[in-house]
């Protein structure tokens, strides 16, 4: 990933949580990234996984010069250690806001937005940006 992306992504991904209690990650599946002992199910392995961060996450997050995330995240009951490497770093989105950020460098197609009980019940809407942008 360029550093540009990373450096925008995590603005933006403070912003969100900071402006609307909660923000989504997009997290592509490679041997780089780890999610404690939980690790990828099969179906997050093909479609990548979206962790949640809000006002119940624990804020201590860390991100090195290269973009790569560390953190303690809650799946159910559980706390996993997790680390994601920046080149599996897909996108940053909120429903709240109704905007996201996703990379076009990716090899896989463009990342379907989560079903809405996903996003506690927010409708998702997804807006296409060609006609806006410059020509």
């Amino acid at each position: 990933m360029m550093k540009k992306q990373v450096a925008y992504l995590q603005k933006l991904f403070y912003d969100l949580w900071n402006d609307f209690g909660s923000v989504y990650l997009v997290v592509k599946h490679s041997d780089r990234t780890r999610i404690g002992k939980r690790g990828f199910t099969e179906d997050e392995k093909k479609q990548g996984l979206i962790l949640v961060f809000n006002n119940k996450t624990n804020n201590r997050l860390e991100w090195d010069e290269e973009g790569d995330l560390s953190c303690v995240l809650a799946f159910g009951p559980r706390k996993e250690d997790v680390y994601i490497h920046h080149d599996d770093l897909r996108g940053v989105f909120s429903p709240g806001a109704g905007v996201q950020f996703l990379r076009s460098d990716m090899d896989n197609g463009p990342v379907a937005p989560p079903e809405p009980e996903t996003v506690q019940g927010d409708a998702q809407r997804v807006v296409s940006m060609s006609k806006y942008r410059k020509k």
